[in-house]
């Protein structure tokens, strides 16, 4: 057997601070599993057997391991800040997307979409088209529908029967 160089935890904070962020970041479940294998660490657990408790590969806690000797708690925070495709219209098109639509009744995903297409020469799939109108917090609601063979007073007609 060959001897590994075992790497050290540093004590950033104490460990009543590391339980508090533990019960705290329940929201984050990744944050909450990595401050569980660096208290194990603080236990005096080798790499090897936090590991082999946490149910992670070594590779992953050496990581983990690394990532909290480097920043700490601000460290072991998920990397991902600007994920996702970024959107075809820019924020001042979606604002006049927006006050077309506060000043147009009865719009349609295909009114909508041909908007967009002419004005802004950017072709949206119709689903596409109905999240945008979602985002904006526009709704689609059935049409209310007026009989045309109604008579105009109708209403009044029917309150005095």
């Amino acid at each position: 057997m060959t001897n590994k160089i075992q790497k050290r935890v540093e004590i950033h904070v104490k460990k009543s601070k590391l339980t508090k962020w533990i019960n705290s970041n329940k929201t984050n479940p990744s944050v909450v599993k990595k401050l569980l294998l660096i208290r194990h660490l603080y236990n005096d657990k080798t790499v090897d057997e936090a590991n082999e408790l946490m149910e992670i590969s070594l590779s992953t806690g050496n990581r983990w391991l690394d990532e909290w000797n480097d920043g700490g708690y601000e460290g072991l925070q998920p990397k991902y800040k600007n994920c996702g495709k970024k959107a075809k219209l820019t924020d001042t098109q979606f604002n006049e997307l927006d006050e077309w639509m506060s000043h147009n009744h009865y719009l349609s995903t295909r009114k909508v979409h041909a908007f967009i297409k002419e004005n802004f020469k950017v072709d949206y799939s119709l689903k596409q088209v109905t999240l945008i109108v979602h985002k904006l917090g526009y709704s689609y609601k059935k049409a209310y529908v007026e009989p045309s063979k109604m008579p105009k007073n109708a209403q009044r007609t029917l309150k005095k029967n």
